[in-house]
């Protein structure tokens, strides 16, 4: 009996002479219905506290509220900033549970460390900024951009948070899509006459196209994620409506960035016939259906000369080269970019005031070298962290009748079905990490014709980026 006692036991791994579990000859059905039992129903240690869970929650409605754009649809709330506030208290619920646990911020992977040099960058821009008060509204504004990335990378810390954020921006963003579609079939102040565009940030066909373009991918990992019939033919619909949303906007730098999504998904997906089908399948509906300005525009890509459009982006270029080439280390100051037109476009340009139209070169024209540096940083970094991450889902084999039951191993102990459950977990952080990716690689398509290097998604995405490649992220 002696040594009976001293044996460790499969379930306590304690000889039962020094406080642990007698061996008490346990059954094998008994110790494959405690393995079978799901992770989540399982006591975690380190499990949320209720400040963090409101603050996730207030997270979601946040990213939610970016799409809806709650103001817009119904103007007595446009003086109200719900979704600032819902930030706000984002951060205050989780400083409280940083505090009660005392957890420390994480802010020393590269990607952040650049996004913190950006942030300065355009704050210093402000001292020499062509209009310092407007300059000053646009780097506070930035700051929310700032706030909502530190948000994820403290809240998405678990893998069962970011299917939910996954689900609501799916959603979310059906409603700029719908109100496009519905605009665009009664003919509601369509953009030259016949492009589909909705309301507020969404106003401008180029602007919902990106939106939308670099959303596809995250649709496309739900699809591939989900094991539910029912929840897959359900995604479809957001997957439809956006494609032809984005469509229907005529959108060049659209159109660029939904092939360089489309590209980039069947490079790292295992799933490549289905996503080359589909494609397929878009291209034989939709191009035969396209209008003769479809293909007006989209040959202007090449013939840009031609189009007084494609040139206007190259005098805006050619001015953010001579803003950075006159302040190559501020710049004229963040936001100040059309300010800064009527002194440093070509002479040829016209008296029309534009936009930067590309990113990059808003980025340099309005912080100076030093911003372009940081942003470029952020990006590089966060795609280099993201890389290995997307591509390692393994192929998981799942029990067709309940738990299995194999030989012990060396120690006595019977294989676990975590082992699966893990797999799972290891497939599911992996689409994650493609779609956030994909993502990123749609943004810097998109961004060769448009200037947003202060919107949420790219933020939003290098934030997940630094999450996934954590090996601290818990086991869903």
């Amino acid at each position: 009996m002696a040594q009976i006692g001293r044996y460790r036991t499969p379930l306590s791994g304690i000889p039962a002479e020094a406080g642990g579990e007698p061996l008490a000859f346990k059954s094998p059905l008994s110790f494959s219905a405690a393995a079978s039992k799901p992770l989540r129903e399982r006591p975690e240690a380190g499990r949320p506290s209720v400040q963090e869970r409101i603050a996730y929650g207030a997270l979601l409605l946040f990213v939610s509220l970016i799409y809806i754009s709650p103001g817009m649809l119904y103007h007595p709330l446009e003086d109200w900033p719900i979704a600032k506030g819902l930030a706000v208290i984002s951060f205050l619920f989780l400083f409280s549970a940083m505090r009660a646990k005392g957890t420390p911020w994480r802010l020393t992977d590269p990607p952040s460390l650049f996004l913190i040099a950006f942030a300065v960058c355009n704050g210093l821009s402000i001292i020499t900024a062509l209009w310092r008060e407007y300059a000053l509204n646009a780097f506070l504004d930035f700051l929310k951009v700032v706030l909502v990335y530190f948000l994820i990378l403290h809240l998405l810390n678990r893998n069962e948070r970011i299917r939910p954020l996954f689900w609501v921006i799916t959603w979310a963003a059906m409603v700029p899509a719908v109100g496009a579609l519905v605009r665009f079939f009664l003919k509601i102040d369509l953009v030259e006459g016949y492009r589909a565009a909705w309301i507020g940030i969404y106003a401008d066909p180029n602007d919902l196209a990106y939106n939308l373009v670099i959303l596809i991918p995250v649709v496309l990992a739900l699809l591939e994620m989900e094991q539910s019939f029912f929840k897959r033919l359900l995604l479809l619909v957001p997957l439809c409506i956006f494609l032809v949303t984005i469509y229907l906007t005529f959108s060049r730098g659209g159109l660029v960035g939904l092939m360089v999504v489309f590209f980039f998904q069947f490079l790292r997906s295992r799933n490549r016939l289905f996503n080359f089908a589909l494609a397929a399948a878009l291209g034989a509906v939709l191009l035969p259906l396209a209008p003769a300005r479809y293909w007006e525009r989209a040959e202007t890509i090449l013939n840009f000369r031609q189009d007084e459009s494609a040139m206007g982006r190259v005098y805006a270029w050619k001015a953010g080269f001579a803003m950075v080439q006159d302040r190559p280390l501020l710049g004229v100051g963040v936001g100040c970019f059309v300010l800064g037109w009527p002194i440093y476009a070509p002479g040829d340009a016209g008296t029309k005031w534009r936009a930067a139209h590309n990113t990059f070169v808003n980025v340099m024209g309005e912080t100076g070298l030093p911003g372009l540096v940081s942003f470029l940083g952020l990006m590089g970094s966060a795609l280099w962290r993201i890389r290995r991450p997307s591509r390692s889902a393994p192929r998981v084999r799942r029990p067709l009748m309940g738990p299995m039951i194999g030989p012990t191993s060396a120690v006595g102990r019977p294989p676990r079905l975590e082992a699966i459950q893990e797999d799972e977990t290891d497939r599911r952080a992996a689409l994650y990490a493609r779609a956030a990716e994909i993502a990123l690689w749609g943004f810097l398509a998109c961004s060769l014709t448009l200037g947003v290097s202060r919107t949420w998604p790219p933020y939003i995405f290098a934030g997940l980026a630094v999450v996934l490649q954590r090996k601290k992220v818990e086991r869903e």
